[in-house]
């Protein structure tokens, strides 16, 4: 048997992606009444595997699935009766949102289709304070790094997602919060209940809270945090960085973690799908926000990146993670896609908004075909530094995961 290596997987994973994406566009423009002249799947590289015609519609295979594309009739000509340009603005912005809006449809299928089937879940653990911003309702309110959050306004708590969600669902108003405390020592004497330290504590989650910049003299407590305090906090902070308070300022950690074996219903499964995707867009948003502060590359990978991801996920964590990979990914897929960079389907879209806004007045066919051209060229670009990274991370031979 032959045993290939793990990244190859990133194939499957990213034709699947770009297949679903293209099949999008087709179906809508064929709902729409517009005659595509072509479907086809793969980088057009010769040879094509297969190709046959089906009601005035040309379908194509290609060998290398990492492409895809729908031409339809007209697209900047809206002479032909069944043409794209032909259609209202309102019909052509669906067609080119189609690709992205099934590409989040699909994790929400993927994720729901992995909560319904038995799965390994956190049941339980203990919510760990790891430190605490100087200045912030936590510090203010008594809390302390190695402190064990045991219930919040009397209704125990065993995850941090927990926690996050009971302090939001109380900004700006008083929360309990008991805790068991460390002993002197630092120890946690959590074995022996009748010696083991509990208090319970009071903090005000601030429902705006601030962006402190990292400096060696503070001279504004209410914007600046010291080098010194800032690194208690996050030893990866440097002066001139942003630190993030979040409502009640702490980083938080489970400890004494316990699994277990769970299936949800189709009630359940659908939100804990959503509140996944979204769990995942806040920590890219953060990732990308903290890399803007420190000046680094906040997590962007290209294809190649992208390939030892994938490997890496199949040999450490196991082939069912591909699943959630590939959800994550299509997630990426559809937001950059719609993003309005030339070349893209947000591009276009770009060029259709201009048209509404404009009245139905058109940009010349040939300036928007040299914006995406130079669009094309500047992602081309883009997609070389990526990749010239990657590389650079490969041969030194680092993780591309956290």
């Amino acid at each position: 048997m032959i045993d290939l290596p793990s990244w190859l997987w990133i194939v499957p994973v990213l034709g699947f992606l770009i297949f679903v994406h293209e099949l999008g566009h087709f179906v809508t423009a064929k709902a729409f009444g517009v005659m595509v002249t072509e479907f086809a799947f793969g980088l057009p590289i010769p040879p094509r595997l297969l190709k046959f015609s089906f009601r005035g519609t040309e379908y194509s295979l290609y060998w290398l699935p990492l492409g895809g594309f729908v031409r339809m009739v007209g697209e900047d000509d809206p002479t032909h009766p069944q043409s794209f340009a032909r259609l209202s603005a309102a019909k052509r912005a669906a067609i080119l949102m189609a690709g992205s809006v099934v590409n989040l449809i699909v994790p929400v299928v993927i994720f729901t289709i992995l909560f319904l089937l038995p799965h390994q879940t956190l049941v339980g653990g203990e919510v760990m304070v790891t430190a605490v911003v100087p200045g912030s309702p936590a510090h203010r309110g008594g809390l302390q790094p190695g402190d064990a959050i045991l219930q919040v306004d009397g209704q125990r708590i065993m995850t941090p997602s927990e926690l996050i969600d009971r302090v939001q669902s109380r900004l700006g108003e008083p929360v309990e919060l008991s805790v068991r405390r460390t002993s002197p020592l630092g120890l946690i004497i959590s074995q022996s209940p009748e010696y083991a330290v509990f208090e319970t504590l009071q903090v005000v989650p601030d429902p705006d809270p601030p962006s402190l910049v990292v400096v060696e003299t503070v001279e504004d407590p209410a914007a600046q945090i010291s080098l010194m305090d800032a690194r208690r906090y996050d030893a990866s902070l440097g002066a001139g960085d942003v630190l993030r308070q979040k409502a009640i300022g702490v980083r938080i950690g489970l400890v004494n973690p316990k699994i277990g074996s769970a299936t949800e219903p189709i009630w359940n499964a659908v939100p804990m799908s959503v509140e996944t995707i979204w769990s995942f867009l806040e920590m890219q948003w953060d990732g990308i926000a903290q890399g803007l502060s420190t000046r680094s590359n906040p997590g962007f990978a290209g294809p190649i990146g992208i390939a030892q991801a994938t490997g890496e996920v199949v040999d450490e964590l196991g082939f069912a993670f591909v699943f959630q990979l590939t959800a994550l990914l299509s997630v990426v897929l559809g937001i950059v896609n719609i993003l309005p960079i030339p070349a893209l389907d947000g591009g276009r879209l770009l060029f259709v908004f201009i048209e509404w806004v404009r009245r139905g007045k058109r940009i010349s066919p040939e300036r928007e075909g040299l914006v995406h051209l130079v669009g094309f060229a500047v992602v081309l670009m883009l997609i070389f530094v990526l990749s010239y990274g990657d590389v650079a991370r490969i041969l030194r031979g680092d993780s591309i995961l956290p």
